[in-house]
């Protein structure tokens, strides 16, 4: 999956990837992604961050629906 960063380039991720990372790689993403990262979070609290930014954006690759459809709105 390709995902957008502060700069506005686009990397490209996997969940694969960061299931994998050493902490450095972990703190990379984040960072580039937008997030601060301190000496003090373990790799596996960086982790944790990195899957939700991950699971998060791939939630919104999922919603596909249109803006202007208006069939899950009750009448």
């Amino acid at each position: 999956m390709y995902l957008e960063t502060v700069s506005g380039a686009f990397i490209e991720v996997s969940r694969h990837y960061i299931e994998n990372a050493p902490r450095h790689q972990l703190v990379e993403y984040l960072e580039m992604r937008g997030s601060a990262c301190f000496d003090n979070e373990s790799a596996e609290e960086l982790r944790e961050c990195a899957l939700e930014d991950f699971d998060d954006e791939q939630a919104d690759k999922d919603f596909t629906a249109s803006p202007y459809d208006l069939s899950h709105c009750r009448r």
